[in-house]
């Protein structure tokens, strides 16, 4: 599995945490709940970036990361939601900071698909 799965959820969870303990900490945007968010998508990448590792050669790999999208988008949106109707008064406070470790996670989850990647055009030249 390599140092590279693990990688690509610690640090995107470690730099979301100071993040949002910095913006509750040193600005008006405080959420009570802003690690539900992060639980989600730690758990979410793990989870994926597992999948990706068990199909990364498979020839429906394409279709997968296309699936993943779509999966995590709509999941996103549904977890934004329901915080909507759970708590109000807090929803645009927690839905930056979730929109802020959506990036984050993203970003750090296609650094993780390069490198799968990469890896399969080199081994696919041997």
């Amino acid at each position: 599995m390599g140092l590279n799965y693990f990688k690509s959820v610690l640090v995107p969870a470690l730099i979301s945490t100071i993040f949002s303990l910095g913006l509750n900490h040193f600005t008006h945007l405080h959420s009570a709940n802003w690690y539900f968010s992060l639980a989600f998508f730690i758990a979410f990448s793990l989870l994926m970036n597992w999948i990706y590792w068990i199909k990364s050669h498979s020839e429906e790999f394409t279709q997968l990361l296309i699936v993943a999208i779509v999966v995590k988008l709509l999941l996103a949106l549904s977890a934004i939601v329901v915080y909507s109707f759970y708590n109000k008064h807090d929803f645009l406070n927690f839905s930056l900071q979730f929109i802020a470790h959506f990036i984050l996670f993203t970003i750090f989850e296609i650094r993780y698909l390069l490198n799968l990647i990469q890896k399969n055009n080199h081994h696919a030249k041997t």
